[in-house]
């Protein structure tokens, strides 16, 4: 276990796209933050392309409630309506695929001309009408993304290509940091303005296996990277 820094560990997440084997792409994702009820989620909207997505659902329901949400009256249920406008990472019919982890100092710009979404609609923005990672750039360039009460946030995007980018906000501006090897990762730290690993040893981890692998992981090499820099905080992977 890699376990973070006490300071960081409530926020900490790791992920990774690892790209080398085009039959056999993996992205990996640790969610770590405290007790999250978790929901699974497939939506396949009239306008948009299908996906599937992780839900926190104690933003919803009262977590005494999780245990028996098939017996709760309907009334009671209705809040799982928004779940689809929720998710804290997933993958559309095209191979996208969206995660996202905390990060200290993320500055975004308030453009008045733009639409303001919350930090986890973007994600939904993206898996229902990007293909790749282009347009998942385009459509975060289209609004402003607030934070509300949650972190700052950065995203790791990839597509079926083998494309992949980290998308970071500093000083106002919008920084796309796109992968120069067959993988690309993130954990808690800001890449743009950090060298090397920033001091994360699950980067540090993640990043020496993705390099001596040339970015090729089986599933269950990906399941046990995930072991490897999972810490007494995660919740999914």
């Amino acid at each position: 276990r890699a376990d973070a820094d006490p300071a960081d560990r409530a926020w900490a997440c790791s992920l990774f796209a690892a790209l080398g084997n085009p039959d056999d792409m993996q992205y990996g994702r640790n969610f770590d933050w405290e007790y999250s009820p978790a929901l699974l989620l497939f939506t396949d909207p009239p306008d948009g392309y299908a996906s599937v997505s992780m839900v926190d659902i104690a933003y919803l329901i009262d977590q005494d409630q999780v245990s028996s949400l098939t017996d709760l009256p309907l009334a009671e249920r209705e809040p799982l309506l928004a779940a689809p406008f929720l998710p804290f990472d997933g993958m559309n019919a095209h191979g996208l695929v969206v995660g996202m982890a905390a990060v200290p100092g993320s500055e975004m710009a308030n453009d008045e001309d733009k639409e303001t979404l919350d930090s986890l609609a973007i994600i939904r923005e993206m898996l229902d009408h990007a293909r790749d990672v282009d347009e998942a750039l385009a459509i975060i360039e289209q609004y402003n993304i607030d934070w509300g009460r949650g972190p700052a946030l950065h995203y790791l995007v990839a597509d079926a290509s083998g494309r992949a980018a980290l998308v970071e906000f500093h000083e106002g501006e919008m920084v796309v940091l796109s992968n120069e090897e067959p993988y690309h990762l993130a954990t808690n730290h800001l890449r743009n303005t950090a060298s090397g690993d920033g001091g994360c040893l699950r980067y540090a981890i993640l990043d020496d296996r993705l390099s001596e692998a040339k970015g090729q992981l089986t599933s269950q090499d990906a399941v046990d990277l995930l072991g490897g820099v999972a810490q007494e905080s995660t919740q999914w992977s």
